[in-house]
């Protein structure tokens, strides 16, 4: 009997082994500065890959600061993402605590032509952005090239998923492609063609894209505050082109687009800048995509267009 039971447990080992799946591959780990990145790292890489935002729900880019946690993070990531373009203001130090070639890291902004904000050089703002506005996945065409570069990357890293990184991107690109064409039709049909914006300078990409104008009451930092002339002219703005909509973004407080639509006898509409989510749109599982079509959206019902 015990014999029969050996044999048993033998053929059972040995066909456990021949149909047993190889080992799967690890996964790359990707982090991300800003979600637009983790959200096309996430749909590139695919099942050979884990993307995840470095930054918590809610935060802001330009001023958040790494805590100890993070750091572990970053030191276990295979590829860092990052905007650049002084978008980031605390990341060179912080790559600094890091050995070459710990991981690797890809500049998305690099070798895109940057847009000169529309500041005044004298408004250039404490965070060094300078006059060159970094918010580039803004611009659609620029976000499919920054797809293409991840898909490089990560073709570097792992070899074997070149194939799977050049269908996602081409159908993560298509997405794209679409969503352009979308805006451009859209926002054809305007009465109005002035974005004005109680906030800082952050959708300069889109708007000269789509032939609109963009009215900030600031620059590019959004901890600036805007000067009493500032807020003056824009009533003056307002008032002689008849503009009753003003935009905020939803990652700062409604007051300052409040007080400036009361003035005007207006209106406030809410514009995505698309570099984080807050906590409820995580939990409510929105994409990059939703975000810019409720842009659209909005900026169709804001400038009043058919």
């Amino acid at each position: 009997m015990r014999a029969v039971a050996r044999s048993l447990i033998a053929g059972l080992l040995v066909s456990t082994s021949l149909g047993a799946a190889p080992p799967a591959a690890p996964r790359t780990r990707i982090l991300a500065t800003v979600f637009p990145l983790q959200q096309f790292a996430a749909e590139v890489a695919g099942e050979r890959g884990e993307a995840s935002l470095l930054l918590p729900a809610g935060a802001g880019v330009h001023t958040w600061q790494p805590r100890p946690g993070d750091i572990t993070r970053l030191a276990e990531c295979d590829l860092l993402i990052y905007i650049g373009s002084g978008l980031e203001p605390w990341l060179p130090s912080l790559l600094k605590a890091f050995p070459p070639g710990r991981f690797r890291t890809l500049e998305a902004a690099a070798g895109l032509a940057l847009e000169e904000s529309g500041e005044e050089p004298g408004h250039a703002d404490e965070h060094g952005h300078g006059l060159l506005d970094p918010h580039v996945w803004l611009d659609f065409e620029l976000d499919a090239r920054i797809v293409d570069a991840i898909a490089a990357e990560l073709g570097r890293i792992d070899p074997d998923g070149i194939p799977l990184f050049a269908a996602n991107a081409a159908r993560l690109k298509s997405r794209l492609t679409a969503l352009d064409a979308s805006y451009r039709s859209g926002l054809a049909g305007c009465r109005g063609r002035t974005l004005v914006l109680a906030g800082h300078h952050a959708f300069g990409y889109l708007v000269r894209r789509y032939g609109l104008v963009q009215r900030a009451l600031f620059g590019l930092s959004p901890d600036s505050q805007p000067r009493p002339q500032d807020l003056m002219a824009a009533v003056d703005l307002c008032k002689a082109d008849g503009i009753k909509t003003v935009f905020f973004e939803n990652s700062v407080p409604p007051d300052l687009a409040r007080t400036l639509a009361r003035e005007i006898g207006g209106r406030i509409l809410v514009l995505h800048a698309g570099h984080n989510l807050t906590r409820d749109q995580l939990a409510a599982g929105l994409g990059f995509f939703d975000l810019m079509e409720e842009n659209l959206s909005r900026l169709r019902d804001g400038l009043g267009c058919r």
